[in-house]
């Protein structure tokens, strides 16, 4: 690396990255393959801007997929900050020492965040013409969707053109059942980017004119009545969910994009998306209406490590926008991540796959100076478990012993040299958080295992509850809001059932709480807090709401120390946020409604339970390990078929078409429904194609793949079709590279 751009030292491939930023009002796009250092290259960008021009480093807004990658991001600008400020004072330059010093300050509101996040700062900011109030009632709790749904099934079992679908002897569904595919179908739908109307026309519009005509359209029109009963609702309580961020965000920027652009560009000059592959059409509309307010936007991904097809992700959105602004995508193809020898051997597996998947194609390269180790490890091993069914004990007895005999052995670390290998150093990834606990459960317990599933602090039962007693204080005596708190360990009351879901002209929920003696400890609590606002500090008020509460010794009582442990670090996180910026507790409230509504990932609190196992192995889903990299890496039951039946989704929703289904009992299809099932199943096996390379990429040195059932590989698209088959194709080839290189057994 020896060229630089703000003081980080790049290659070539990053360096041409930096100066395409440097040009204004235009965008640079980037195909960034893994292990290449797209982090080290958009930080780089920031701080090149900054030395170069007059920029400060809050004049960018820089969106992440996940929090991880956010506070990675803030690490990597701020340790850049740190050096710059000591090469000015190494050579007593004073003036430049001022200016970073400035911008370390300023860190602290720069928008690091992910595009949901992003997007509900737009809303509260700008948001009024789409009639989103700053004080928006958040509406995260299922029950008022489900209020709507039932609301709907009811209509709909008296409507002749629905009650088809109540006909227990032709369609076999319990009431239940038919609530949760609804529930699941309406979110599959706008988690798309579709509005639920279009998709009704589009039904309506099919006109097939056979049997099967009545059940889609049913079901279409039940859909329907539960868009309007939900909107109504959202629209009574004043509030969005975490859906309508971008669908509201996206018509705000479209409509007014003469007002809210400019808007935009007086708070931020720079806009610079990571991991735009795990992004949709909606979002990739939103950037592009910001673009050209914008002196520069910068939009980085790999179409590769698309694997959020599950949630909507196009993994296209990349070429799209490329054929959009009418440029070509720059290249970030050379990676430093694994050994000379790992990357061989990945290299040729990769190219094997690549005659059956297009995007495979994209070659990662080498620098020159490339890691080669010095040790005995063989980087790409793959052994097979003769067993056909049921292989769980086997895999298992197979992965201890893999993990003891990789402890024994010596491995060449490229930062210090040669060393003995730790538990740390081993992770095995699964493809899903059900196999890993299975794993985990029957896992030997001589061999300490962490489990890594990514930040899911803000979706714990304890930090919602604390939400909801939170929004009940700031907006006391408001029965909505007493209402949702009301039955959480931090109000452990049942109101009598007559008095729930007052319509607002009369407090009675409010009245009952007030006079209730069992109440009355909570109720001062309440209003001492209130008084206390003005005056108190944010981890004040929290700590007193815990006390008179009591919901520590509720949750300690049950044995729960993890919820313990999780609302004491809720108090840690606002003395952070109080260190950027001064908070009342309203508007921490705003920050805790937006960690929630954007889905913010952040790490649970850590109990002490496993502060002596940090040397330990990793357990880690394959989703949750994008991103990260491990020197070793074990991939268990790569055999497993990828096409189940069991899998295959009974309902599909198609642009131009509309709805399409399989009911219980056989009714609804279309004459189309197998096309859309065969696509479906060609659409997994790309997906489960980018998973595995996800998968195999992850390994800095080692990569270990365990199958099972038929060492011959199946024919493409056979139903037992596995991860496993895509090794034994390119079997032949891996040989050839040598015993030194690659271990097939």
């Amino acid at each position: 690396m020896s060229l630089k751009r703000g003081g980080i030292g790049l290659s070539q491939e990053q360096a041409d990255i930096v100066d395409s930023v440097m040009q204004p009002d235009s965008i640079t796009i980037v195909s960034a393959g893994a292990g290449t250092g797209k982090t080290r290259t958009m930080v780089a960008s920031v701080l090149h801007l900054v030395q170069e021009e007059n920029v400060n480093i809050d004049d960018f807004a820089l969106i992440t997929f996940t929090n991880k990658a956010t506070d990675e991001m803030r690490e990597r600008l701020e340790s850049g900050v740190r050096e710059r400020i000591a090469e000015a004072e190494k050579v007593g330059d004073w003036d430049q020492y001022a200016r970073w010093f400035e911008q370390k300050e300023r860190i602290a509101s720069t928008f690091i965040g992910t595009i949901h996040r992003f997007c509900a700062m737009m809303l509260r900011n700008f948001g009024y013409t789409e009639l989103i109030a700053h004080e928006s009632e958040l509406i995260m709790a299922r029950h008022h969707f489900l209020t709507a749904l039932k609301e709907s099934m009811n209509d709909a079992l008296e409507d002749p053109l629905t009650s088809c679908l109540f006909n227990n002897e032709i369609v076999h569904w319990a009431p239940h059942v038919m609530a949760q595919k609804f529930e699941s179908w309406y979110e599959y739908i706008r988690g798309r980017g579709r509005s639920i109307t279009e998709v009704v026309h589009e039904t309506l519009q099919q006109k097939e004119n056979d049997e099967n005509q009545q059940y889609r359209t049913a079901v279409a029109l039940l859909l329907e009545k539960i868009d309007r009963n939900y909107q109504e609702l959202k629209r009574e309580k004043g509030g969005v969910d975490t859906n309508d961020l971008l669908h509201k965000c996206a018509t705000l920027v479209e409509q007014y994009k003469d007002q809210i652009g400019p808007l935009v560009a007086s708070r931020f000059r720079y806009l610079f998306v990571d991991e735009f592959q795990d992004t949709d059409e909606l979002q990739m509309k939103i950037i592009q209406s910001l673009s050209p307010s914008l002196k520069h936007v910068l939009v980085v991904g790999d179409r590769k490590q698309a694997i959020y097809g599950f949630r909507g992700a196009d993994h296209s959105v990349i070429r799209k926008i490329a054929e959009i602004n009418e440029t070509n995508p720059l290249s970030l193809s050379a990676s430093r991540r694994p050994t000379q020898t790992l990357h061989v051997a990945q290299s040729t597996l990769f190219d094997s796959m690549g005659l059956r998947y297009d995007f495979l194609q994209e070659k990662l390269t080498q620098p020159d100076d490339a890691h080669v180790p010095n040790d005995d490890l063989i980087p790409f091993q793959y052994e097979h478990i003769n067993t056909f069914s049921n292989p769980l004990e086997p895999m298992i007895e197979r992965v201890v012993q893999k993990i003891r005999e990789f402890l024994g052995q010596q491995i060449h670390d490229r930062h210090v040299g040669m060393r003995q290998v730790d538990y740390s150093d081993i992770c095995v990834l699964f493809r899903s958080n059900y196999q890993m606990q299975s794993y985990k459960a029957q896992f030997p317990s001589d061999i300490p295992v962490i489990t890594e599933t990514g930040g899911s602090f803000f979706q714990k039962a304890e930090i919602v509850a604390c939400y909801y007693m939170l929004q009940a204080i700031l907006k006391y005596p408001d029965d909505v809001s007493l209402d949702l708190a009301l039955g959480t360990p931090f109000l452990p009351f049942l109101a009598p059932s007559s008095i729930y879901r007052s319509d607002g002209t009369n407090l009675v929920l409010r009245d009952w709480f007030e006079d209730e003696a069992e109440c009355e400890a909570w109720l001062k609590g309440i209003r001492n807090i209130r008084k206390r606002m003005k005056v108190d500090l944010v981890p004040q008020l929290l700590t007193y709401m815990f006390e008179f509460t009591r919901v520590r010794e509720y949750y300690g009582k049950q044995g729960n120390l993890q919820a313990v442990a999780n609302l004491e670090k809720l108090v840690m996180w606002s003395r952070e946020l109080m260190d950027a910026e001064a908070l009342t507790l309203q508007l921490f409230f705003d920050r805790f409604q937006l960690a929630l509504l954007s889905q913010m990932e952040m790490d649970e609190a850590d109990t002490g339970e496993n502060e002596t196992e940090t040397n330990a192995v990793r357990f880690s889903t394959v989703h949750s390990a994008k991103g990260l990299e491990y020197p070793i890496v074990i991939i268990p039951d790569i055999g497993k078929k990828l096409l189940n039946e069991g899998q295959i989704p009974t309902f599909f929703e198609e642009p131009g078409w509309g709805l399409d289904l399989k009911l219980p009992g056989g009714h609804g299809c279309s004459s189309r429904y197998d096309e859309w099932v065969t696509q479906y199943q060609k659409n997994l096996i790309e997906e489960e194609a980018r998973v595995f390379y996800v998968a195999v990429t992850r390994a800095e040195h080692v990569v270990g793949l365990i199958g099972h059932g038929s060492n011959k590989p199946n024919p493409v698209g056979n139903e037992y079709w596995s991860w496993k088959d895509e090794v034994l194709m390119a079997r032949p080839s891996l040989r050839s590279l040598g015993s030194r290189i690659v271990k097939i057994d």
